[in-house]
């Protein structure tokens, strides 16, 4: 198959018309746009020698679907029915591990059949010693240590996204959706309902699994998909793929191969319909203090969940007073920082789908979901010799959200929450209500992406929008009424991904108060009051501050030899902390990246990657922060399968710090310096161990710090594992903040040195029981959840992990 790979004259004139468009905008200095030439230059020269059109041999994997009768199929783990034997078979998969490219060392055969209703698959993995499979088991999504096959739809045919179901030979199982072609993008919240059976046998094992096509989204008139089958060969330490995915290619969907014969298919309705009723029942120590905490607190609440699809590829979410406590509960720690801490999103309703949403600006991500229902942020005045009750989340009255793809291929996503107005509630000395006063508004929360994919996923273009709108009194004065945010954003990928080009424009507009919108000049990301920043001025009289942020990478990301060149520049004014979570402003930062990988074993080594570094931030009116030079960073893996990660130095030169003074003139730090190492060892014994380092400082000592972490996990048998897992940190900093006093007629900054220790200790057991079947061909019931029956030969005990045994007659095991 030919493909043609040119840059037609529509993509000609766009790219034309964007940097017409740059080179007019105020923030774009001449030595920025230098930069990006610069940047440009070292990309695109390096296909220069290209013809405008070229050409190119493409060998794509294919394998035949099948069509058979509802209920002509059982799912039982073993391929004996008629269907099964005359199947199409794909074979010859390739090593991506330890053998890069190779063949791989263990046959596996697949075979694809659908019905009316569902799409089967059947994987037959040969194993020379079966005696060795490992058959680990784990709770859904968390992985085992074990053997494994994950079989991947990429339904919609756009080389960017997946689908992705996976089991082992012990029946545990898991499944994902992939977004950005890229294997590093994994939604695993994602929990469709679908079966699976696996069995050993002196030949190895087998997997059989049934797909609804409920679960999945797709174009109704699509006859092909991307597919992909990988396996993991746990006592070889081998993965391999049917369609190659090299260590040393770009993407990941665009890599698949293709499923055909998909005639005639129908999407069935999909409606899902979740009621829930909560009672809880909390104790503790009574409060003390002006915040008011009940010693004893009961509470029931009930909600609706709806999920229904408006067609085969777009879904709409519907949620009524929802249930979003928390699944785990947020570390602890210590934040002496002028910054948030960053937590991780674990609601379910916004964690599913939730990569068509998280894009981010250079000043960091535009939509934090957890700003969602988060803790109110006002403050009433308590009683006298009085407290106050304060709320410990914002409650979400409703939410709802569209997601999926056109049949044209544009991909969507729309979600909007209504988050009601919060009182604390004044009690009395004796503890009697005596009244409320708001400290939460009344918010719409909204964020919207659209992106459309050109020249068979190569290119893309994407816009998310943001918004967030607040009914406040004067009590609440402080927060913005309004905040908006746009970001444009699109790649360009040639020449088999090997090479690529990346940019994105953002802008933000805030609004409120004089109060407010002076909060948002003097937070720590501006510090527009800095008395030595010529380019920053506070203006107490503004009701409204907008910002722009862009930034552009060319990069070659495929081969032995990788690199990039980065630049960012994000003006002061730009703010998008309303609902996404921020990271930096008045910066510009440019970076350029190195980087060897070798994934065939040479010597000692199976595998090792040597990459350097050299990154510099300023701010936008050219005051230098930072530049960090990483001269050595060493990943390796060696034939034993212990690997090791080793930065023996990085410096840091001239460190210029705005924000230790908070808000006070910036400070000249001295030269630093950092280097780490982490060594693991081979997870398939029964014990194993990881250890991290690291250690850093001035060079003069005056400040410091060291840590280290070990871990030792231990697994006796398939069922049952431990881990225990140490960390001790040591800290000493000089300039540690204190405060900031008026004396003798000037301002003085008070700095303190700080120094302290922290010793921490995460202890783990896991007990997966297997679920017992009897030995039946009944198949499972497909409303639950993810039944599955594995199958082992007689005389294999749960205990050991791995060990030989007799064959003989089956019987129903884990």
């Amino acid at each position: 198959m030919n493909r043609v790979i040119t840059l037609s004259g529509q993509a000609q004139n766009s790219v034309t018309k964007t940097f017409s468009i740059l080179s007019h905008l105020r923030f774009l200095t001449p030595n920025s746009l230098a930069f990006i030439v610069l940047i440009i230059s070292a990309v695109f020269c390096q296909t220069s020698s290209l013809r405008a059109q070229e050409s190119e041999q493409n060998s794509v994997r294919s394998l035949q679907a099948s069509k058979v009768a509802l209920g002509e199929v059982k799912i039982d783990g073993h391929l004996n029915e008629r269907p099964w034997q005359q199947a199409a078979i794909a074979t010859g998969f390739t090593q991506r591990d330890p053998k890069d490219g190779s063949p791989a060392t263990e046959k596996t055969e697949v075979r694809v059949l659908y019905s009316d209703d569902a799409i089967y698959v059947g994987v037959r993995a040969f194993d020379s010693e079966p005696r060795l499979i490992s058959r680990e088991i784990a709770r859904r999504d968390e992985g085992a240590q074990s053997d494994e096959i994950v079989i991947y739809f990429d339904s919609y045919h756009d080389r960017r996204n997946c689908f992705a179901f996976a089991v082992t030979p012990g029946g545990s199982y898991s499944d994902a959706t992939f977004f950005g072609d890229s294997d590093d993008n994994a939604d695993l919240s994602w929990d469709p309902v679908w079966q699976v059976a696996t069995s050993i046998d002196s030949l190895g094992w087998t997997a059989e699994f049934r797909i609804p096509f409920s679960q999945l989204r797709f174009e109704k008139d699509r006859k092909k998909w991307g597919f992909q089958v990988s396996r993991d060969i746990y006592h070889k330490a081998e993965e391999v793929y049917w369609s190659p995915y090299s260590k040393e290619a770009s993407g990941f969907v665009s890599l698949f191969g293709v499923l055909e014969g998909l005639d005639d298919l129908e999407a069935p309705t999909r409606l899902e319909i979740r009621p829930y009723t909560v009672a809880s029942s909390r104790k503790r120590p009574e409060g003390t203090g002006i915040f008011y905490a009940p010693s004893k607190v009961t509470d029931m609440n009930v909600g609706l969940d709806v999920k229904y699809g408006l067609t085969s590829n777009l879904t709409v979410d519907l949620t009524i007073n929802p249930d979003f406590g928390q699944v785990e509960a947020d570390p602890s720690e210590i934040n002496l920082t002028a910054f948030e801490s960053f937590f991780s999103e674990k609601r379910r309703f916004f964690v599913e789908g939730s990569g068509l949403f998280n894009k981010s600006s250079p000043a960091g991500r535009i939509f934090y979901s957890r700003r969602i229902g988060r803790r109110p942020r006002g403050f009433a005045s308590p009683p006298s010799g009085g407290t106050i009750e304060i709320p410990e989340a914002s409650t979400i009255i409703s939410a709802a959200k569209i997601t999926g793809k056109t049949a044209g291929g544009m991909g969507i996503g729309i979600l909007s929450a209504l988050n009601a107005s919060e009182s604390g509630t004044l009690r009395d000395s004796l503890g009697n209500n005596v009244g409320s006063e708001k400290i939460g508004p009344f918010t719409h929360y909204f964020a919207g992406r659209i992106e459309q994919e050109f020249n068979q996923g190569n290119n893309l273009v994407g816009l998310s929008v943001t918004a967030v709108n607040r009914s406040l009194n004067d009590n609440l004065s402080f927060m913005p009424s309004a905040a908006y945010v746009g970001l444009a954003d699109g790649v360009h990928r040639w020449q088999k991904n090997k090479y690529a080009f990346r940019w994105s424009l953002a802008a933000s507009n805030v609004r409120g108060s004089r109060e407010a919108i002076t909060n948002v000049q003097v937070s720590p990301f501006r510090y527009y009051q800095r008395p030595d920043a010529d380019h920053l001025e506070l203006d107490t009289t503004r009701t409204s501050l907008s910002g722009s942020s862009f930034s552009v990478r060319g990069a070659k990301e495929s081969g032995n030899w990788q690199y990039y060149g980065y630049y960012e520049r994000t003006s002061p004014g730009f703010e998008i902390n309303d609902m996404g979570f921020q990271i930096n402003a008045d910066m510009q930062f440019a970076e350029t990246f190195l980087k060897y990988i070798q994934s065939k074993p040479r010597g000692i080594l199976r595998s090792f990657r040597y990459d350097l570094g050299l990154n510099t931030g300023l701010t936008t009116a050219g005051e230098n922060r930072w530049t960090w030079f990483r001269p050595v960073h060493f990943v390796a893996t060696f034939h034993n399968n212990w690997t090791v990660d080793f930065n023996p130095m990085a410096i840091q030169w001239q460190p210029l710090s705005i924000g230790k003074l908070r808000g006070g003139p910036a400070l000249r730090n001295d030269m630093w310096h950092n280097s780490f190492i982490g060594i693991n060892s081979d997870t398939r014994k029964r014990v194993s161990f990881d250890l991290g380092s690291n250690i850093g400082g001035n060079f003069d000592n005056r400040e410091s710090f060291y840590n280290i972490s070990p871990t030792v996990i231990i697994r006796p048998s398939a069922i049952l594992n431990a881990s225990l897992g140490l960390s001790y940190s040591w800290v000493r900093d000089p300039i540690q903040w204190v405060g900031k006093f008026d004396a003798l007629g000037s301002t003085r900054y008070v700095l303190a040195e700080i120094e302290y220790q922290q010793l921490r200790m995460t202890m783990r057991v896991n007990w997966n029981l297997p679920r017992q079947m009897a030995d039946h061909d009944s198949a499972a019931s497909p409303a639950q959840n993810l039944p599955h029956r594995s199958y082992r030969p007689a005389g294999v005990d749960l205990w050991p992990i791995r060990g030989p045994w007799n064959t003989g007659a089956r019987h129903a095991g884990s």
